[in-house]
């Protein structure tokens, strides 16, 4: 496994990146080869290059400057985890976002870059399939395998694209790389006009059935037709959220309406089809998921694919392959290893409220796997310390000790993205919403059933919170509040449950905080042609 995990991640992106047309320096990477891009990409195994460049940013959103994970930064905007560190100055973006304060200079640089550069990669590597690429036997071109690059790429760029859509909304959105002395400044579209860009390319994707249902032993982290299916329903549950918005740009550009009744029929049909395979399922032990000889399992949809074997992810750059640095950031601080599972190399991020640990029924097998409370005096009390650390990507010397890197921000454990048992709760909530018919309280019971805990009411409350307690550490929760209508008003508010007032949420939720600022240094580099979104005017 840990070699399939290096072929996908191991081909360097030095190809893919060679041809920014941003114009930050970050992103200027010089060729390997002497040849042009004109007599470089003809054949099918310099096009695999490109594809596997264009899926690295996937890679990259744990690390570099703002640290962002997409399992752990969402959890400290939610109401399971505080950002935690060592003190209130450590990771200030952590705390300006949880407190719902952030300035245009701390935003998430860092995912708006990489994920654009997701962005223009996948766009290279079309531009190279229908421009370079000598379409016959002799350089290793099918219509068969175009078609299932294409596939691919479109996905790899909606993935992009979500991330951009999820924290921003009203985004740049290109589909041919930006050029010129203004290669930063594109068109800026509402979120709902994005929303409906990303819909047309899954339903193509859908629609031309040029994807495996299942990796081959191998192939695992390629995309698969689970995975376009459990994206197309993220994104749709997210936009349908139920909630009107005006539209924050000028013109003609149409109001956020928070409806989209057929495509929500859409996904549930889609999770059904998850539900009904035979390939996938819940495994047995919970806890078996999240160590690293349960990646790949049958309840895994897709994974992000990182490796400890040989990894030379360092401080001063980590957009190179290799593994993660999750691990240590969610460790508590100073740990002395006394359970001989886990090490001291942690930061203290994401400490879990003691709240949502006592709101476990005492029999949820689940509670244990992923929170971990270290016993008192064994390790140094951080910032927002409650005692709880998230347990699912815990630090332990097993799982980096191949790195040739730094360790530290060399662990091996995948990300795991999608689950099964996602399927099940996308599509018992799916039905109690009025998306369509099927066994909502079968689904959700299977879930519940895998805790050890028994049957509750398939409503749409309860839904929600079988989520929380089922993802807790997977960065889903911030996303169900903010697309559940009312319940960030709810939710988002100050809080007092620890000792020290300041360290507890300062400031409230509210409507026009729905999406983050665009940084002082986008707007510039767009020369102001990108409207900031209006909390932040």
């Amino acid at each position: 496994m840990k070699l399939n995990k290096i072929l996908l991640a191991g081909s360097l992106a030095v190809m893919g990146g060679a041809l920014s047309s941003c114009d930050s320096d970050w992103l200027e990477i010089l060729p390997k080869t002497d040849d042009t891009i004109e007599v470089y990409y003809v054949d099918d195994s310099k096009i695999q290059e490109a594809l596997t460049a264009a899926y690295d940013p996937m890679h990259w959103l744990d690390y570099a400057n703002n640290y962002t994970g997409l399992n752990v930064y969402p959890e400290v905007l939610a109401d399971v985890c505080y950002p935690g560190g060592g003190d209130a100055n450590d990771m200030s973006q952590y705390k300006g976002v949880y407190n719902m304060n952030i300035s245009t200079t701390q935003v998430l640089t860092t995912n708006w870059e990489n994920c654009y550069s997701g962005v223009k990669r996948c766009n290279d590597v079309l531009y190279y399939m229908e421009h370079y690429w000598i379409k016959d036997a002799e350089h290793g071109w099918t219509q068969e395998k175009e078609n299932y690059y294409r596939s691919q790429v479109l996905t790899l760029r909606v993935f992009f694209y979500n991330q951009l859509w999820h924290w921003w909304g009203n985004i740049v959105y290109y589909t041919e790389n930006l050029t010129g002395s203004n290669g930063y400044t594109g068109v800026q579209y509402t979120e709902d006009e994005v929303y409906e860009f990303m819909m047309k390319d899954l339903e193509d994707v859908i629609a031309a059935n040029n994807l495996e249902w299942k990796a081959p032993a191998g192939m695992e982290g390629h995309i698969t037709m689970p995975m376009v299916y459990m994206l197309y329903t993220e994104i749709v549950m997210m936009h349908n959220d139920g909630t009107p918005r005006a539209s924050n740009l000028d013109g003609d550009h149409p109001a956020h309406t928070g409806t989209d009744a057929a495509r929500m029929s859409k996904a549930l049909d889609y999770m059904k089809k998850i539900i009904e395979s035979p390939e996938y399922d819940l495994v047995d032990d919970y806890a078996s998921i999240w160590d690293v000889t349960g990646e790949w399992c049958k309840e895994s949809l897709f994974e992000i694919n990182y490796s400890s074997f040989q990894a030379n992810r360092g401080w001063s750059w980590g957009g190179v392959c290799g593994g993660t640095v999750v691990p240590a950031m969610i460790g508590p601080r100073g740990y002395d290893g006394s359970d001989g599972i886990h090490n001291g190399n942690g930061w203290g991020f994401g400490t879990v409220r003691a709240s949502f640990y006592n709101s476990f029924d005492a029999n949820d097998v689940r509670r244990d796997a992923s929170i971990w409370a270290p016993a008192p005096g064994t390790y140094t009390i951080g910032y927002q310390d409650t005692g709880y650390f998230l347990a699912k990507y815990a630090p332990m010397d097993k799982n980096n000790q191949d790195a040739t890197g730094d360790k530290t921000l060399n662990y091996n454990n995948n990300l795991r993205l999608y689950r099964y048992s996602e399927a099940l709760l996308n599509a018992a909530e799916l039905v109690v919403r009025g998306a369509g018919s099927g066994d909502a309280q079968g689904w959700l019971d299977q879930v519940r059933k895998r805790a050890g805990l028994g049957s509750v009411p398939a409503t749409l409350d309860n839904i929600l919170q079988e989520r929380k307690f089922e993802f807790v550490g997977e960065g889903k929760r911030y996303w169900d509040i903010l697309r559940t209508a009312g319940m960030a008003e709810k939710v988002l508010v100050p809080d007092n449950e620890l000792a020290a007032p300041e360290q507890n949420r300062q400031n409230a939720y509210t409507p026009n905080k729905r999406y983050l600022p665009f940084s002082d240094g986008t707007l510039s580099r767009s020369n102001n042609s990108i409207k900031q979104n209006p909390y932040y005017d």
